[in-house]
């Protein structure tokens, strides 16, 4: 053999001998191989039993009792700002405060005004007088000359002056009392313009309405501000902290829950129909730690969304440092219980998988096997869910859970059913 053919030769008895031991490789039995596999470890735990109580969920926003917003009633010149934007304010707390000397010389004048009118009032009611004094002269004095005419000796040109200057007494008499009418009215006139002059005098403080947080100031000393009826200006806004709404959207169904189990006695409500709630926020993760009353839900469900709008009040005191803990906006997670305390079994709810909107989890069954449940879920509590009941896919056979169960917490994403796994109790 030449040495060329002893290099040609050498590759192929190699890949005859790799091939062969590949060969060798390949029929070894499929029970083996899978017996070198290593079995999937999993965490499991016991179901737990504990008391708990159906609610119905629902998500909503805060809302103030009373949102104000502050205007000036009278134009004028914005001549100090008394507050700081953010913080708390007592109702009547000063606010702004708008240049008054415009109104204190309004008030002046019409004040002068008043004293006019009460000295013409005066005036008047002197002339009244006087007239009515000579309505009485002059009366006597045509009632004696009538009376001599009667009698044959008096003269006629004589009973007609008598006459006269009584018709013209009266007729002064009459102009007197008009003028004191008119003084009168005059008065109370004046006295209407000093009452408007001291209400724009007094405007131009401006108190807050409500206890409540005060909004950013929106204008700034040395302004023209608008006031009066129409396009006025916006100083600022007030909300009320003191107690704070919850309002949020439930639909039929929720609604008809809600309602029978107050029908049926299952929720107490107070004698103004008013119902228990719970609320929590984003810093309480899954806990409801804010406990009110539901107090309002709508007369009518609105046509685009199929909803009723409900509304639960909830205590919102001062802690001794820092803010209130519910803001006007704030968004809030409600639940209603609807039914009295019942012992559940509850897993974890990393244990859950869903299938197409059906969730399951796995049990660890006989020789380690995993076994699929469908599972009917309750309320969550914390990080806990409760298990209603569970049954085989098919079946059709609930049946509850039970501690003695062992169920898997983690690692479900490489499970299949029937796989053979290697429980650990999962860390608490």
């Amino acid at each position: 053999m030449t040495k060329w053919n002893r290099r040609l030769l050498r590759p192929t008895v190699l890949s005859g001998l790799a091939a062969a031991l590949f060969a060798l490789i390949g029929c070894k039995p499929d029970a083996e191989k899978k017996a070198d596999l290593p079995h999937p470890i999993v965490s499991t735990a016991h179901p737990i039993e504990r008391t708990v109580t159906r609610y119905e969920m629902a998500t909503g926003r805060a809302a103030p009792l009373e949102q104000v917003e502050i205007r000036a009633r009278v134009n004028g010149y914005l001549k100090a700002i008394h507050f700081q934007p953010g913080r708390e304010v007592e109702k009547g707390q000063l606010l702004f405060e708008i240049d008054s000397e415009p109104y204190k010389a309004d008030l002046a004048r019409a004040k002068a005004a008043l004293e006019t009118a009460v000295a013409d009032l005066a005036t008047s009611e002197a002339d009244q007088q006087k007239a009515d004094s000579r309505v009485t002269t002059t009366k006597a004095e045509h009632e004696r000359q009538e009376a001599l005419f009667k009698q044959g000796v008096g003269e006629q040109q004589t009973r007609n002056i008598a006459k006269g200057s009584y018709d013209e007494a009266s007729a002064a008499f009459r102009s007197a009392q008009a003028k004191v009418k008119l003084s009168k009215a005059k008065i109370d006139e004046a006295r209407a313009t000093v009452q408007s002059a001291e209400l724009n005098l007094g405007y131009c403080t401006i108190s807050s309405p409500i206890t409540g947080i005060v909004g950013d100031k929106l204008v700034t000393e040395g302004n023209l501000i608008t006031g009066g009826v129409g396009n006025t200006t916006l100083l600022t806004t007030v909300v009320a902290v003191e107690k704070m709404d919850v309002a949020f959207d439930v639909d039929e169904n929720t609604l008809q829950r809600i309602q029978q189990a107050v029908r049926d006695g299952k929720v107490k409500s107070t004698d103004l129909g008013e119902i228990p709630a719970e609320a929590g926020l984003a810093l309480h993760g899954t806990a409801y730690p804010l406990k009110g009353k539901i107090n309002f839900a709508d007369n009518q469900f609105n046509p685009k969304t199929g909803t009723v709008r409900m509304k639960a009040r909830f205590d919102n005191p001062k802690p001794p440092v820092g803010q209130r803990l519910l803001a006007a906006g704030m968004y809030a997670r409600v639940r209603v219980p609807i039914g009295a305390p019942v012992k559940a079994m509850l897993v974890p709810e990393s244990a859950f998988g869903s299938d197409q909107g059906v969730k399951f989890l796995y049990l660890v069954g006989p020789e380690n096997k995993a076994v699929r449940m469908n599972a009917t879920l309750g309320v969550q509590e914390g990080e806990e869910r409760v298990v209603e009941s569970i049954d085989i896919p098919g079946e059709g056979k609930p049946r509850p859970l039970t501690t003695g169960d062992q169920v898997i917490v983690s690692g479900l994403q490489r499970l299949r059913p029937g796989m053979t796994v290697e429980p650990k109790p999962a860390k608490k």
